[in-house]
């Protein structure tokens, strides 16, 4: 299992997987339909996701846990791939948990 929190290169997942960098890419894309690097933002942003719904962790706790960098770059890879702001949004999934109660 891969731990997210850490840096991960496509080098140390080809290797994982015994291929080559070019072959691991281009079987990857096959298999999921993006680029290793971007399904590992994405894995990276479900796991902030669920933090900032069920956590009170701070954006800086959050971006270290997550592996998403300083807490600047996760703000900006947040709203990249959410379209919102991570406080916007944990208030947004705090307020609907909050009404459905």
């Amino acid at each position: 299992m891969w731990r997210l929190e850490q840096p991960l290169t496509v080098h140390q997942l080809a290797c994982h997987a015994a291929l080559s960098r070019r072959t691991f890419i281009r079987r990857f894309g096959e298999e999921t339909g993006m680029p290793p690097v971007r399904w590992l933002t994405l894995q990276r942003v479900l796991v902030t996701r669920r933090l900032l719904k069920t956590s009170d962790l701070s954006v800086e706790r959050i971006a270290a846990a997550s592996g998403l960098g300083t807490a600047d770059d996760f703000r900006i890879g947040f709203r990249r791939e959410t379209g919102s702001l991570p406080g916007d949004y944990r208030r947004r999934h705090r307020l609907a948990a909050d009404v459905r109660g």
